[in-house]
């Protein structure tokens, strides 16, 4: 017994326009703002505040920063800045001395220069003797 299973279950389907449902609601409701916009303000007015409110409902509708949508991008900064942080730090004991002293002591070793490492050349006999070897073996 086989069962087909749907490959794309993630994918939002596309009803009009190439538009997603959620996104046909957000132009909905940018048009239903230009509208009430332009019935109660002047003319210049209108131009000068419809500018931003296209760009925001169209942020809200087609940009998905680190593949989410940005109203719940939106929500995450809102409640990364309201939410008190917490900071949590632990003390660690050692027998042996303090662990400061320990860690201060690493640092020093690793900020030390590294000794100079002798290079050591073969002999020209031995090189002879290589030569040799790759030459006679294939």
């Amino acid at each position: 017994m086989h069962a087909n299973v749907p490959q794309f279950i993630e994918m939002e389907d596309k009803i009009a326009f190439g538009l997603t449902s959620k996104q046909l609601l957000w132009m909905g409701g940018m048009a239903a703002c230009l509208i009430v916009l332009y019935s109660v303000v002047e003319r210049q007015i209108f131009l000068f505040v419809a500018i931003p409110i296209i760009i925001i409902f169209g942020t809200f509708t087609f940009y998905r920063p680190q593949g989410i949508s940005f109203l719940a991008f939106f929500g995450f900064m809102i409640q990364y800045f309201t939410r008190p942080k917490k900071y949590i730090w632990k003390r660690v004991y050692e027998k042996n001395g303090s662990a400061f002293a320990k860690s201060l002591q690493e640092a020093q070793k690793r900020k030390s220069a590294p000794a100079a490492q002798v290079k050591i050349f073969p002999s020209r006999s031995q090189l002879k003797k290589v030569a040799w070897v790759l030459d006679t073996k294939k």
